[in-house]
């Protein structure tokens, strides 16, 4: 069995990687694979057959290798079969209706960070209503404010005016893929609310909806309860109005809506963000207060236990708590790991059956796919059930051994488990960093260190705590504030110290690029250290430190990346030993593409240092991430077209040229007409751009090829640079202006003669580029369009081959494809 759940948890995590999967795996193939697994596991259990195999390791060896095979290919044949689904159900073109929607959950966030999950509720018995909406508030541009959200209560019916558009996001490497978390909650689209307006108990009649279910009301009844508790923890008082008690709401239910960015920052640099999943602990801990109570009671009575022993009175309801918490928490992944886990413990020990801890688990993990398998998606899915196997597969030490009758002193016992426990925090750190950084792509190095105090303190304190508090309430509100307000005050004084750490370790959090082969080695010595002693030898772990440690990566003579942006323009160039970056993005309100993509992108890739920071003029669009990169990345040398205060500038002026490892790079403009320029059109800042030409020189039978980055420069700029001697044949041209009908004319696309053009707009854009005239222009003259509203970031390599190919993002997974030719 431990055989057939590898191999079908193995093949749901191919889920998305390539479509080739969907379509060599159809239906009845891993449905048959499906009825080999169960036949084989059948066969199995009959004695004669397994003594057989026992008696032949090879054919045992080989029954084994066709389960774990079999089981793959049901996995990735339902997975993708499943995921396939789901990409129809996503919204295809933005749309604006009226329809009516039943509240799911609570919302995430509250004033202006609110947002809501909503479900579309249709009249006709057979549709399938299982995709869902997430609406954000609409906002007063007159009044340059949000507008109040309307007050949802979980399950409730209302009539809603919303702009739907389809799931989109910036494809680029490093970023939050929200494309992949909208696939794995289940939301076919994202809206703005225009209107909304609740039913009224007649109009509920009237649609003549099914009736929910008992478990849809169960899970209505707890959602309600989050919000109660939501909005009285919103009420208590305290020195801090977001931080404390946002970490105190976090504790006990799961909900994050009041914890505030700064928080969620201070946490992830001290490495404890794991402690604000509600998981095994909690869940743990308050049914087991309940059971202790509820034998306290049955003690007193011991005529029941005539009628039946211990556990058949506690078992039923410790699993009735467990379930109960999980709900209250929001039922996210670590709390349905932690239901299942539990679930089967206790039907074994009801049955006074044994089952291994790793079969326990693996059955835990299967169910969970098997009901969603677009779970694997998570993060939270990996670290839980990582964080679960590498402590089942310790060994860990005990405080007295089970044969000793030498009793511990108590100061020798404690001595000894606080050892145990900083041990254990060292090896759970070393051991989850492949996932952490698999994930994340960073790790904070103070976690070990931090964890020692937080854990004790978050987990049999302020838990403990905030559980006897919430209690309480259910009795009596103002005793329970007084536990809450002790509660606060604790965590006050715990987030002051960990402020303290962040001002005097502001690098703790650390970026870590990791290939493909760093991870594998890494994987591969983690295998080793969880196996069992003496099944592998040890010293292997020799080998694989030098591929864990050595980045493998191919350096080409140029690689151009024009990032997604969005609405905006950012182009990292790299040599064999130099980077540069071209522009950074726009910054909206508090998002800027600094920190969302572009700091992102570089840190994937290792990049620490800029030689050059060019901004090609200082629209937001182009600079607004400037200051985030400038922040967070050594930049050797500033360049603009106008100065970039308070930053040193130098400025970027035509004739301008350098050399990184034999690559060629020169500033065509702006140049000395520019500023002498009386026309408005022609002295505008976009004119102004900085113009840059970069050429990789001829090798081998290949030509010298170049690339042209224009920035906003328009029709102007472009008849100034064809009046110039210099050359301006490009292989590849980044559109002036995002692609606006103000550049790139034909006289101009004739003149530069590019393999393939380049549009870097955001989705939707307001502007409508790019412009269909120039597209005419392009498709004129047969130059092929590249852009990364389709494609994502798009990657080009110069210097390896004749013709440019571009490594489009979104290909590398079914969730972020586009159609593009």
């Amino acid at each position: 069995m431990i055989m057939a759940l590898l191999g079908f948890i193995a093949g749901v995590s191919t889920i998305g990687f390539h479509s080739f999967l969907s379509n060599i795996f159809p239906v009845w193939l891993w449905l048959l694979s499906l009825f080999m697994v169960l036949t084989i596991l059948v066969l199995l259990n009959r004695t004669q057959i397994r003594h057989d195999l026992i008696s032949r390791p090879y054919r045992s060896f080989g029954m084994h290798g066709v389960v774990l095979a079999m089981a793959f290919i049901f996995g990735s044949g339902y997975a993708h079969w499943q995921l396939n689904h789901a990409l129809q159900q996503r919204l295809s073109e933005p749309v604006e209706q009226t329809a009516i929607v039943r509240v799911v959950g609570i919302s995430d966030g509250v004033g202006e960070q609110w947002r809501q999950v909503v479900q579309p509720v249709s009249t006709k018995p057979c549709s399938d209503q299982s995709a869902k909406w997430l609406l954000y508030g609409s906002f007063d541009w007159k009044r340059q404010q949000a507008v109040t959200p309307p007050d949802m209560q979980p399950g409730q019916l209302w009539q809603v005016r919303v702009k739907l558009k389809p799931a989109h996001s910036n494809a680029s490497p490093g970023a939050f893929d929200v494309e992949k978390w909208l696939l794995q909650q289940h939301i076919a689209a994202t809206g703005t609310l225009q209107f909304a307006k609740p039913l009224t108990p007649l109009q509920v009649a009237q649609l003549r909806l099914k009736p929910d279910s008992f478990i849809a009301q169960i899970n209505q009844a707890l959602q309600r309860e989050r919000l109660r508790i939501r909005q009285h923890v919103m009420q208590l008082e305290s020195t801090n109005n977001s931080s404390a008690k946002g970490v105190l709401l976090g504790l006990l239910t799961g909900d994050r809506s009041l914890i505030d960015a700064d928080t969620t920052l201070l946490y992830q640099q001290m490495g404890i963000s794991h402690l604000l999943a509600i998981s095994g602990p909690q869940v743990i801990l308050a049914a087991l207060i309940m059971v202790w109570l509820l034998q306290k009671l049955l003690d007193r009575f011991p005529a029941v236990y005539l009628k039946a022993e211990r556990r058949r009175w506690l078992l039923p309801v410790f699993m009735l708590v467990v379930v109960l918490y999980a709900g209250l928490a929001g039922f996210d992944i670590p709390a349905q790991r932690t239901v299942w886990m539990i679930g089967l413990t206790v039907i074994l020990l009801w049955l006074r059956k044994h089952w291994s801890r790793t079969r326990i688990m693996l059955i835990a993990a299967s169910v969970l796919l098997l009901l969603d398998p677009l779970a694997i998606l998570s993060a939270a899915f990996w670290l839980s059930f990582g964080a679960v196997a590498i402590l089942l597969s310790m060994n860990l030490p005990q405080t007295i051994e089970a044969d000793s009758a030498v009793v511990m002193p108590k100061l020798q016992q404690w001595r000894l488990a606080v050892r145990q426990f900083v041990q254990l925090q060292w090896r759970l750190f070393v051991l989850l960093a492949p996932l952490v950084l698999l994930c994340f792509a960073k790790i904070s190095w103070l976690a070990p260190v931090v964890n020692l105090l937080a854990i004790p303190l978050l987990s049999t304190v302020i838990l403990p705590l905030n559980l006897l508090a919430y209690t309480l309430s259910l009795v009596s509100l103002p005793l329970a504030d007084v536990i809450w307000q002790l509660a606060l005050w604790l965590l006050e004084v715990f987030h002051g110290g960990l402020h303290i750490l962040a001002q005097t370790f502001p690098q703790a959090l650390q970026p870590f690029y990791l290939g493909s082969l760093q991870l594998l080695a890494l994987f591969a010595m983690l295998v080793l250290l969880l196996l069992p002693k003496g099944l592998l030898p040890r010293w292997w772990l020799v080998f694989l430190v030098i591929p864990a440690c050595y980045p493998a990566r191919l350096v080409a003579p140029l690689t151009v990346e024009v990032l997604d942006v969005g609405q905006g323009l950012s182009v990292l160039l790299k040599t064999a030993h130099h980077a540069m970056l071209v522009d950074t993005g726009a910054k909206t309100g508090s998002t800027s593409m600094g920190d969302k993509v572009v700091i992102p992108a570089l840190q994937a890739q290792g990049i620490r240092r800029l030689d050059k920071l060019m901004l090609t003029h200082l629209d937001s669009d182009h600079s607004g991430g400037a200051p985030s990169v400038l922040q967070q990345i050594a930049v050797t040398q500033l360049t603009s077209s106008e100065v970039f205060a308070p930053y040193p500038t130098y400025l970027c002026k035509a004739g301008q040229n350098w050399q990184w490892d034999g690559v060629s790079f020169k500033v065509l403009s702006p140049s000395p007409t520019h500023f002498q320029a009386t026309n408005k059109q022609a002295s505008s800042k976009n004119e102004k751009s900085c113009v840059l030409m970069v050429e990789v020189p001829a090798q081998a039978d290949i030509p010298a090829q170049r690339v042209l980055i224009m920035g906003d420069a328009g029709l102007y700029t472009e008849f100034l640079l064809q009046q110039q001697a210099v050359p301006l044949q490009a292989d590849l041209l980044v559109l002036g202006h995002h692609g606006s009908q103000h550049s790139s004319s034909s006289a101009f696309l004739a003149a530069v003669k590019p393999q393939r053009a380049v549009v870097s707009a955001g989705y939707l854009n307001r502007y409508g580029h790019p412009k269909s005239i120039v597209l005419a222009r392009l498709a004129e003259q047969q130059i092929a369009v590249d852009s990364t509203i389709d494609s994502g970031t798009l990657t080009y390599v110069l210097g390896q081959q004749r013709y440019l190919n571009p490594q489009r993002y979104r290909d590398q997974k079914l969730w972020l494809q586009r159609p593009h030719e």
